[in-house]
């Protein structure tokens, strides 16, 4: 039966893509620590800390790569990166939609006490660790879209329709999370699908993963190398400012990261808002 062996792809896909992040992470964490506290010139440690931010992007690319070409007997470019005059604005208009977004609860938190700018100085030091966690963020958004978003979201819905790959990306989404971070507050995990549902959605609507890809940058971007905000349940030091938490945790996600509290899913209510009005349906 069709569905049963689209069942079993997936589900190789879905462990071939774990498995092989797992490894790609760790190689990326022992590489970026060893040139960060390496000897090397500001210039080359941030050059060799942004390049090693590859790494798990490469890894994405090789599997799923590798399923359309001897599985599927398609490209990569069929899971929706194909280039058009329309691309460059929709990664744009995601980013900018998700970057606002973010910079909203941002300012509202920090006028009411709830985030705190520890640091605002940034010297040259910072500059290593600043460029490989701007690469990393940028490049994970990148990574993730294509797994979760492309190649699973094409696959669902070329079997059970756009609805199923909606949902079925979102909780497969959601559920990486979870399993990568388990001790992770239950409204991270929540505000996860929600993020995954938002997501695919604009790709439903766009038939591409620009949108996507743009959200998911312009989120992380500002969550970290910006507004430098708590990121898995540890402070953030390399962005541009440092961002201490003082409110409840229920509301803003407190050291895990503002999308583990309500104000995340105020936020993903807004995007999605900016998403279903400005975003064009294809």
């Amino acid at each position: 039966m069709p569905d049963v062996g689209t069942s079993a792809k997936l589900a190789a896909y879905v462990v071939c893509i774990g498995l092989v992040l797992e490894f790609a992470h760790r190689l990326y964490w022992t590489i970026n620590r060893r040139v960060i506290q390496s000897e090397l010139a500001a210039l080359w440690r941030a050059l060799l800390s942004a390049s090693s931010a590859s790494i798990p992007l490469i890894a994405v690319l090789i599997v799923t790569g590798a399923f359309c070409a001897y599985i599927d007997r398609q490209s990569l470019v069929t899971l929706g990166l194909a280039r058009d005059g329309d691309s460059l604005m929709l990664l744009i208009g995601g980013t900018t939609v998700a970057f606002a977004t973010v910079s909203v609860i941002f300012l509202a938190g920090y006028s009411i006490g709830w985030f705190k700018i520890e640091r605002s100085s940034f010297s040259r030091s910072k500059v290593p660790a600043f460029c490989g966690a701007v690469c990393d963020f940028s490049l994970a958004a990148v990574f993730e879209e294509i797994a979760i978003r492309g190649y699973i979201f094409t696959v669902l819905q070329q079997t059970w329709g756009g609805t199923a790959a909606v949902v079925g990306s979102a909780m497969v989404f959601s559920a990486f999370h979870l399993i990568k971070h388990p001790g992770m507050p239950l409204i991270f995990t929540i505000n996860a699908l929600f993020f995954g549902l938002l997501t695919g959605q604009a790709r439903l609507m766009t038939g591409t993963l620009w949108a996507p890809i743009g959200l998911h940058f312009g989120w992380n971007l500002a969550m970290g190398p910006v507004f430098g905000m708590p990121c898995s349940g540890r402070e953030y030091d390399g962005g541009l400012v440092r961002c201490s938490v003082d409110g409840p945790d229920w509301l803003t996600g407190g050291l895990y990261s503002p999308d583990a509290g309500v104000l995340g899913t105020g936020a993903l209510m807004i995007a999605t808002a900016a998403v279903m009005t400005f975003v064009p349906i294809y």
